[in-house]
């Protein structure tokens, strides 16, 4: 048995009341007291001896995990009030079933706000889930993409299938609360990580969502792609340590995230996330070649141009252009020493 538990809210910089929880149990009744926010009660169904963990990530009411067993269990359970629960389980060996649906690896599981949660795992099992206060995601879902999530959830069963894509960029989002728990909580820009991360999770749980409802093509006005690409290059320059999330860039332009990304796709081919971020690593290359004897070090310059991660941001870095950073910057300075 093994268990970790920590709030970070008091770490400075940290984000607020960040609680990270690494368990792992022996022991059913142990189990259903691991997931913390939550009201569970497990019955163990298949015989031998048991084992389990639970990874969760939570901030600001917002809630990642992952849960894995290796017997069959039954479960009654009740999230925090007023939330949706989001998932995907992720290894499923043997019949199960969610909100007496069954589930397979495809399956996107959800449990309506306050409603009481029946879950039968199978022999073997694993599920990876957001918890996301209702609020929340209903005024993300009416500012930002311009959605009544209510009209969107009509006639949603707990349980329905995605396309394999679909499924796979669900993972990723929330895999990357979990993957980023130790970085985010040892960095002074915990906060601001943690944001965009949300902000990206909430995009993705309603892309998610209008895809199982079969409403991902909506109308686009031809007039407003390059438009929109500028202004968004402008904003980004604008605001190098503190880039605004595309949830805040879609407030301010006035816009859906849906039609920001059909410009993006439109005019340029990729996505605005991946253009802020190439046009980000483009201003710290050019700071190492205009000046490379001023840059005191390259996390400085990275972290002035929004990058908080510094593995990430090398790896983009190389993606993008082939090189190092610290190739550039050595590179420059040579350079700068020539007759």
């Amino acid at each position: 048995m093994g268990f970790k538990e920590d709030f970070m809210g008091n770490a400075p910089g940290a984000c607020p009341f960040l609680h990270l929880v690494e368990r792992s149990t022996s022991d059913v009744l142990e189990q259903a007291e691991a997931l913390p926010f939550w009201s569970q009660d497990y019955t163990q169904l298949s015989k031998g001896a048991f084992s389990g963990s639970v990874t969760s990530v939570s901030c600001d009411g917002l809630q990642i995990f992952t849960e894995t067993m290796n017997q069959a269990v039954d479960q009654i359970a009740s999230a925090p009030v007023d939330s949706y629960v989001m998932g995907l389980p992720t290894l499923v060996d043997g019949e199960s079933t969610w909100g007496l649906l069954p589930i397979t690896t495809n399956s996107l599981i959800t449990l309506e706000k306050n409603a009481e949660l029946y879950f039968k795992t199978s022999n073997i099992s694993e599920i990876t889930a957001a918890v996301i206060p209702a609020q929340r995601l209903e005024t993300y879902a009416a500012e930002v993409e311009w959605i009544d999530l209510s009209k969107v959830m009509e006639g949603l069963k707990p349980v329905e299938m995605l396309h394999p894509d679909i499924a796979q960029q669900l993972l990723s989002a929330l895999q990357g609360g979990i993957q980023y728990k130790a970085d985010i909580a040892d960095n002074i820009h915990a906060h601001q990580m943690w944001r965009n991360f949300e902000d990206d999770l909430l995009s993705t749980c309603l892309h998610t969502l209008l895809h199982v409802r079969g409403n991902i093509h909506p109308h686009f006005d031809q007039r407003l792609p390059r438009y929109l690409v500028n202004r968004v290059r402008d904003y980004t320059l604008s605001n190098s340590a503190l880039p605004l999330t595309i949830g805040e860039l879609c407030k301010s332009l006035r816009v859906s995230r849906r039609t920001l990304n059909h410009a993006f796709i439109r005019v340029l081919g990729i996505t605005p996330v991946a253009y802020i971020r190439n046009l980000r690593l483009h201003r710290v290359r050019f700071e190492m070649q205009q000046s490379p004897h001023e840059v005191i070090s390259i996390a400085h310059l990275a972290t002035k141009w929004g990058f908080w991660h510094l593995s990430l941001f090398s790896r983009y870095y190389r993606e993008l252009f082939g090189e190092c950073p610290i190739d550039t910057l050595q590179r420059a300075r040579l350079e700068s020493k020539r007759p």
